[in-house]
């Protein structure tokens, strides 16, 4: 079976080197770049499956890379690597499409848990088949104009094919499955995240208006709950 390929992107050479030592531990394969130019080009040779990128790069920021890389790959899956905790910089990552963030100085086993969750959403993602066919008539949601074929990890809205990302996905699929149900920020986080982000609910907020902005008309389904949360409910 083929390895996970992981592109490592940070200018700290040592920084790299402990991060390919813990990932080479736990059986991944990685590769390395240093600038901003460098990660844009590997990827486009490579097809990484994960990409860890530093936000402060020599040549051009982390946001600008991610960018470029999206347009080769709008579904690149992204974890940024920061060496701030300012909660903006956290915000605009997420509201770019990165899938995670972790602060420097980073727990070893945190960074690894990470990758591994990421990956785990991922594998299911690429199992699914080329056209929206569901994969058991028990995987199909049918909501309104929404359809959701949660074996195939496919979206429909009016017909038409949406394409999210795995946490994004994991969340509508959870908001679905508990329609008409008030889910609280502190809930989401605790169930589509799957690890410690409390205390950062902006994650879910930015999470939310991206689904939606996606969703188009079917992201009317998503109802905000001031002050406590949100739910899925179709007129």
């Amino acid at each position: 079976m083929e390895s996970t390929k992981i592109l490592i992107v940070d200018d700290e050479q040592s920084i790299v080197n402990l991060i390919r030592f813990n990932l080479k531990l736990e059986g991944y394969d990685t590769i390395c770049a240093y600038t901003g130019r460098e990660a844009v080009e590997i990827y486009a040779a490579e097809k990484p499956d994960i990409v860890l990128l530093d936000i402060n790069l020599p040549d051009m920021n982390g946001y600008d890379v991610l960018r470029a890389i999206q347009e080769k790959d709008r579904s690149a899956a992204v974890i940024f690597l920061t060496a701030s905790d300012k909660r903006l910089n956290k915000i605009l990552g997420l509201e770019l499409g990165a899938d995670d963030y972790i602060t420097k100085p980073f727990d070893n086993k945190e960074l690894v848990l990470r990758v591994k969750t990421l990956w785990r959403r991922m594998s299911i993602s690429r199992s699914r088949q080329p056209d929206f066919e569901p994969s058991d008539t028990t995987d199909m949601l049918s909501y309104g104009e929404l359809e959701i074929d949660t074996g195939g990890r496919r979206v429909l809205c009016r017909g038409e094919s949406v394409e999210l990302t795995y946490r994004e996905f994991d969340l509508l699929s959870y908001l679905v499955r508990h329609h008409k149900n008030v889910l609280k920020r502190g809930q989401l986080l605790e169930n589509i995240w799957g690890y410690d982000y409390m205390g950062n609910s902006r994650a879910v907020d930015i999470s939310i208006k991206r689904l939606r902005t996606k969703l188009g008309s079917c992201g009317e389904y998503i109802k905000t709950v001031y002050g406590v949360g949100y739910k899925f409910e179709v007129p």
